[in-house]
């Protein structure tokens, strides 16, 4: 799963959800109990621990560790009989472009005073422009957000065209959890800057502003990886992409406390000076694609898309002399999971086609799903959802869930009936805080305005003394990414790896037979943001 920086405190909703939806007939087919009775624990486990393995090096993409993992997925799909859908066989070629600030070229001045990189002020590499430069007045647009449906607009009554636009991090605590954690991106922010005609964008860091200051300081200078789409452009949800803003920049907030002390959106007695000089290199990467088809006539011609990254962190900082990040949980346990899952769609009955997709450097940005989802390898308005396989964390008795992003649409309907099946129950979201919403490869395809969901573990327990929040809390302090995420078989509950490749198979599987394709609920925000793309 991808890492996050902070976000602010979120209102926690209420449990709105509970099992009380009847289950579909569908599921009570004898044929179906019998082929997911065939789910292997065996498999999954000793898939793992391949894709876990030193020699592996952590499958950082463009590295020989990361092909290793292709290879070894394609001949797993390859024995399963899942046939090829990428581009060139079961590959979909991906380039990845990666960008630096070049802080010896790059400055910013705030009424003639040159601000210190790193202490001051940090940029976001550019991926689309080498250099680009802004001279202009300013303007303060509190959160920089415009949600009508939520009735907020700190664009009202401002002229921002040509300006450089000052805002906060965070969002507003009254949002919900899912406008939260989308509004809180910096693409959706520069997004409603560019649309407004400014011209540069700077985000007021608050919180620890040195911790958080040093943050984005060094991802800046370390360098921001994005996508190549086929028209030459690059994508990057952690940068801006919009031709009219030259530049994004973060700074302390409390530079600018005295300046906007009422926090009323307006023009500043203000002139921000920026230059920004971005270094850029490409490597190739590669999505693996396989497809189960349908046998529907018209049907089979629409995709249920299952997806899972393959990618981890590579090779970094030793602990304790250990220095391969190898990734076991993360998301070795959900590419094994993914491969019994379509294991499964090749026994099924189907009418949609089922496509299983691999995606790589989902830890650098959601890149992988990013280009399959704006390029995939069938046409897009023929994809009728995706069920996306995430770390899991498989260390208990899987007893309920929580399935993030099913809340939007119809496919809560699928999720129940499958949750049911399974004696599982469904569960909101227990950590809302994380965001976890918008860190994963679901969100690549709700951003296309594809219905999607990624299902996490529920905190149900059989024992009242065992604390399940606690300890997924204690081993993603301990574990999630570091070293120490490694395969050991007290690492993982197996008996919760067949159930959680059940669920996901079920949900899948209901789409895949029902004749009317998943909807956004109506007036869902999400929905409407996406949906009519």
């Amino acid at each position: 799963m991808k890492s996050f920086r902070y976000v602010s405190a979120l209102v926690f909703l209420p449990l709105l959800i509970n099992n009380s939806f009847a289950q579909d007939k569908k599921l009570e087919d004898k044929d179906l109990s019998l082929l997911l009775n065939t789910a292997d624990k065996s498999q999954i486990r000793e898939r793992i621990i391949y894709l876990s393995d030193d020699k592996l090096k952590g499958r950082l993409p463009g590295t020989e560790g990361y092909q290793m993992a292709v290879d070894y997925v394609i001949n797993e799909l390859k024995n399963l009989g899942v046939k090829p859908k990428g581009d060139q066989d079961y590959l979909q070629s991906v380039t990845l472009i990666k960008g630096a600030v070049d802080t010896t070229q790059s400055m910013m001045t705030v009424n003639g005073k040159r601000f210190r990189y790193g202490k001051e002020y940090a940029l976001a590499p550019d991926l689309n422009k080498p250099s680009s430069t802004a001279d202009a007045g300013v303007v303060y647009a509190g959160y920089g957000i415009v949600a009508p449906h939520l009735e907020h607009n700190d664009y009202k009554d401002i002229d921002v065209k040509g300006k450089i636009v000052i805002i906060q991090d965070g969002v507003p605590q009254e949002f919900p959890a899912g406008e939260r954690a989308h509004f809180n991106l910096a693409i959706t922010k520069c997004e409603a800057a560019s649309r407004r005609g400014a011209v540069g964008v700077v985000i007021l860091i608050s919180g620890n502003e040195t911790l958080r200051m040093g943050g984005v300081s060094k991802s800046g200078i370390d360098g921001i990886t994005g996508y190549v789409n086929p028209d030459g452009k690059a994508f990057s949800s952690r940068t801006n992409i919009f031709e009219n803003i030259k530049f994004l920049a973060y700074s302390k907030a409390s530079l600018f406390s005295d300046l906007i002390k009422d926090k009323t959106p307006g023009a500043l007695d203000l002139k921000i000076n920026v230059k920004s000089v971005t270094r850029t290199t490409e490597l190739k990467s590669e999505n693996i694609v396989g497809l189960i088809e349908g046998t529907d006539p018209k049907l089979k011609e629409e995709y249920v898309v299952h997806t899972a990254h393959l990618d981890h962190v590579g090779i970094g900082t030793p602990v304790r002399g250990d220095s391969i990040y190898n990734g076991a949980h993360d998301n070795a346990s959900g590419t094994a999971c993914l491969i019994e899952i379509a294991k499964l769609y090749t026994k099924a009955k189907l009418k949609r086609s089922v496509l299983i997709v691999f995606v790589t450097s989902e830890e650098k940005g959601l890149l992988g799903s990013g280009y399959f989802a704006s390029n995939p390898t069938v046409p897009k308005d023929k994809i009728v959802a995706d069920i996306n396989t995430d770390m899991p964390t498989l260390i208990a008795p899987l007893l309920s869930i929580e399935p993030l992003g099913a809340v939007h649409s119809s496919l809560m309907n699928e999720v129940k009936n499958a949750a049911a099946y399974l004696h599982l129950d469904v569960m909101e979201d227990h950590m809302p805080e994380q965001v976890r919403f918008v860190r994963s490869d679901q969100y690549s395809f709700i951003r296309q305005g594809i219905p999607a969901l990624h299902v996490k573990y529920g905190l149900k327990t059989s024992d009242p003394s065992v604390d399940l929040r606690k300890k997924i809390d204690e081993w993603t302090e301990a574990h999630y990414h570091k070293p120490s995420d490694e395969f050991s078989d007290e690492a993982f509950n197996f008996d919760a790896a067949v159930t959680y490749v059940k669920l996901n198979f079920l949900i899948g599987w209901q789409v895949a037979n029902t004749t009317k394709r998943p909807s956004w609920n109506k007036g869902d925000f999400f929905g409407e943001t996406f949906g009519k793309k």
